[in-house]
């Protein structure tokens, strides 16, 4: 059985991504999610308690890019 692939709109999310985003886009619970942020192959802002991610540095990790800038009309 194959796993079913969903594309991710990117545009419906910010260009700042918090926590709950990055749930939502790998599909993992809060508790993952954190354990992850924790130790996450990409750059994590953190102002106090708060996380921040970059969609483009998340969205380059994922997809295996390296890419300064998203076209016009994908973020």
């Amino acid at each position: 059985m194959e796993a079913e692939k969903k594309e991710i709109n990117w545009i419906d999310y910010p260009m700042t991504l918090r926590p709950k985003h990055i749930e939502q886009i790998m599909k993992m619970s809060q508790k993952k999610t954190y354990e992850f942020l924790g130790d996450a192959p990409f750059h994590v802002a953190r102002a106090g308690r708060d996380i921040y991610i970059s969609k483009n540095v998340f969205r380059n990790w994922l997809e295996g890019t390296n890419l300064d800038t998203i076209p016009v009309g994908q973020n």
